[in-house]
């Protein structure tokens, strides 16, 4: 090589040929070392950044000519046999209904574990053999195209949506007759031909992941998002001896949100605007930290009725009390930092969403037939509890001229929800629970007098009848306990509730074709209650936080009992009645006088005592309906300047001429027209009667400072104007 350098001055290095040359005369092969270096560091450069993707394409293409129900896609897929882990890529399954995209991810199968086909199999202590990791996990359901295919089916519609397959239809056939032909006596397989066997335990874990409900003909999309999530399924035994298994569900997530954000390319108009914004949208749940137990019973074959002997000789009592339906339900406890947000906002975006994905078919239930020997056992219902271990707050807003208002509610740790829902229908329809209890509750407003509620526990339980046919009467019970409760009222609040049930109702039209009649039933039982109104002269009010320079008068008792219902049941009525039943016992009065009223000292607290007391009142009204909005378009030029101009024309008078011509009044208009007078002298009065009886031994003294706090009290200037009948007997009537 330095002879080479040295014949040519003009290069530093030698050329291809003179290289040639010289390793052809030193017969070297360093040429080829340099190709398979070259070829080396492409190929590990290929296998780094492009293999994975190629594998990715190769089975998308695979995949999707054999799976023709949606579009599965794989950006890159790798895999090591010797570590045994399987990474992906961008991941995502869409169908007609719903999507799934995983950003990136791996599982682990640990062959190298130990494998015994005879270990148990319901064992959720056993080897974890398989590990899943996943990043970016969304799960997004927009459409439920099999139900409204059946809905276009029902209602004789053009098909426009593709129905459900006929060999899938043919293969529940199928299935249904093979298990038929079983008989609940044959031996179980063996448990080592079962994957469950295999993997006994499988742990997932989730970073950063989201579930969406909603597409763009919804104002609002449900979202439910989480940081990390950790889970591990398993199996372990039923609990009833008739079923297989039972899988189960159980891990914990870590800043948990459930959201109502606005839907993107929404088609509609957005009018209706949130109370409260938080990030994206609306917060309706969170918390920091949420633990999570998923069960279900995997239903077994029902026996065959065995002979009065041979059954009493074979099974036990503890047989027979195993024999339970089998379950699913849903454990959710929620740690600290949980707040939940509702109200009438947020309960239309509820309704709309439930409108969608749960239409309604308008057809009678058919009654679930019980299942017979040899056929699977039925899931008779849903159950969901969710469990409060920390301090947690519950706010109902609501909007008034578009500002929040809002209840604050304080809940200790030890609250809980039950909610039953059935799974099968009876000859009377089916019945859903609530019931739950709030320990330690504390509620304010968001008025200047923020106190409203002070009670160590309250419990309630909700039982909702619904019958088999749709447009049946519906029964709705609520019952309600409250503990050691302590209620302050001041006449603001009825306002306050006023404008909260003006925007929770519905501001549309009545219609006839979604009418469903149905009535409320309540039952709420104070034990050991207190009353409190602020007594104030014209009904001021010190809001202060301290030295507070309020009358108060109070009504204490031992239990206080009201029962009232709402009663729905007829379309558009004329008049409404409502009853409503008030009981107490061990019943006393108290007033309180602040140190800066001048008859402080002499009357700072008297009791006049009212053992026992009963307090009826019915109160009929007229309600007044929403119009149509086009109903104005269909009136006459000529009607609508009378109905804007009547307000302003003097009253007709008696003394007109017999044989004149009737005049045009306002209440003729209004009757032909279902329009409502300007003036409330002419609209039909409602009716108030009020009965109270009071135990005989009841004492009652009256003074002046008493008389003041109840004259304070602008309740009771509603009966001011009214006739007062007071019967010797103890009865006090109101007409």
């Amino acid at each position: 090589m330095d002879g080479y350098a040295t014949k040519n001055n003009e290069s530093t290095f030698p050329s291809l040929e003179e290289l040639d040359d010289y390793l052809s005369l030193h017969n070297s092969n360093f040429i080829w070392l340099i190709v398979a270096t070259i070829l080396s560091c492409g190929w590990i450069i290929y296998l780094t950044y492009y293999n994975s993707r190629n594998i990715g394409l190769i089975l998308t293409l695979i995949i999707n000519r054999l799976y023709k129900d949606g579009y599965i896609h794989i950006g890159s897929f790798s895999f090591s046999v010797l570590s045994g882990k399987v990474m992906f890529r961008d991941v995502y399954f869409i169908n007609q209904d719903m999507s799934i995209r995983i950003q990136d991810g791996f599982f682990i199968f640990r062959w190298w574990k130990m494998y015994d086909p005879k270990q148990k199999q319901h064992d959720p202590k056993a080897e974890t053999r398989l590990y899943v990791t996943v990043n970016g996990f969304e799960f997004h359901v927009y459409n439920r195209t099999g139900l409204y295919a059946r809905l276009q089916e029902t209602f004789g519609l053009e098909p426009t949506l593709i129905t459900p397959k006929k060999d899938e239809a043919k293969g529940e056939e199928d299935r249904t007759e093979t298990l038929e032909s079983v008989n609940i006596k044959t031996e179980s397989p063996d448990p080592a031909s079962s994957w469950r066997s295999l993997f006994p335990v499988i742990k997932v874990n989730i970073s950063t992941g989201r579930l969406a409900f909603g597409n763009h003909h919804l104002p609002q999309t449900l979202c439910v998002n989480f940081e990390d999530a950790f889970l591990t399924y398993a199996t372990k035994p039923p609990s009833s001896h008739l079923d297989q298994f039972m899988h189960i569900i159980k891990g914990s997530l870590e800043n948990v949100r459930v959201m109502l954000v606005p839907s993107p390319r929404y088609l509609g108009m957005q009018n209706d605007e949130p109370p409260r914004l938080m990030g994206e949208g609306f917060v309706v749940m969170q918390s920091n930290d949420v633990d999570i137990y998923y069960y279900q019973d995997e239903p077994g074959l029902v026996p065959v009725e065995q002979e009065g002997g041979e059954e009493a000789e074979t099974s036990s009592e503890d047989d027979k009390l195993q024999d339970l339906p089998p379950c699913w339900g849903l454990d959710i406890v929620c740690g600290k930092g949980t707040d939940f947000n509702y109200g009438p906002w947020a309960d239309r975006q509820r309704d709309c969403l439930w409108k969608f994905f749960l239409p309604a078919d308008f057809q009678a239930m058919n009654v679930t037939e019980v299942a017979q020997p040899g056929k699977l056992r039925q899931i008779q219902a849903f159950e969901l509890r969710m469990n409060i271990i920390a301090d947690a707050t519950i706010d109902l807003l609501f909007t008034k001229n578009r500002e929040t208002n809002a209840i604050h509610v304080n809940v200790g740790a030890g609250s809980y929800l039950e909610v039953n829902i059935p799974m099968t229908v009876g000859e009377n329809g089916y019945s859903s629970t609530i019931k739950g209890q709030l320990l330690h509750v504390d509620t304010t407003s968001s008025m200047q007098y923020r106190t409203l509620l002070e009670a160590e526990m309250l419990a309630f339980h909700v039982i909702a009848t619904y019958p088999r046919i749709w447009n049946m009467p519906q029964s709705w019970q609520c019952e309600i306990e409250v503990y050691k409760a302590t209620y302050h009222f001041i006449y603001a609040q009825k306002n306050f509730f006023t404008d909260l049930i003006h925007d929770w109702a519905s501001d549309s039209a009545p219609d006839l074709y979604s009418f469903v009649p149905y009535s409320w039933k309540f039952k709420i039982l104070f034990h050991q209650f207190e009353m409190i109104w602020a007594a104030n002269q014209h009904n001021w009010i010190d809001c202060s936080t301290k030295q507070q320079e309020n009358v108060y008068l109070a009504a204490c008792g031992e239990t206080l009992n009201i029962d009232f219902t709402l009663p729905f049941n007829e379309f558009v009525p004329t008049t409404c009645h409502t009853r409503f039943s008030l009981r107490a016992e061990d019943t006393d009065m108290r007033l309180s006088l602040p140190e800066c009223h001048p008859k402080h000292f002499i009357f700072c607290y008297v009791y006049p005592l009212v053992p026992n007391f009963l307090l009826i009142i019915d109160y009929t009204w007229h309600p007044i309906y929403p119009q149509k909005a086009d109903e104005q378009l269909k009136q006459s030029f000529s009607e609508m300047e009378e109905s804007m101009l009547s307000a302003l024309r003097p009253p007709e008078h008696a003394s007109m001429p017999q044989n004149a011509p009737p005049r045009y009044t306002t209440t003729s208009a209004s009757a032909s027209h279902g329009r409502f007078p300007s003036d409330p002298s002419e609209l039909p009065p409602d009716r108030l009667h009020v009965e109270m009886e009071m135990s005989p031994d009841s004492q009652i003294i009256l003074y002046g400072p008493l008389l003041r706090a109840l004259i304070a009290i602008k309740v009771w200037k509603l009966f001011s104007s009214d006739k007062l009948n007071l019967i010797v007997g103890g009865q006090l009537t109101k007409q």
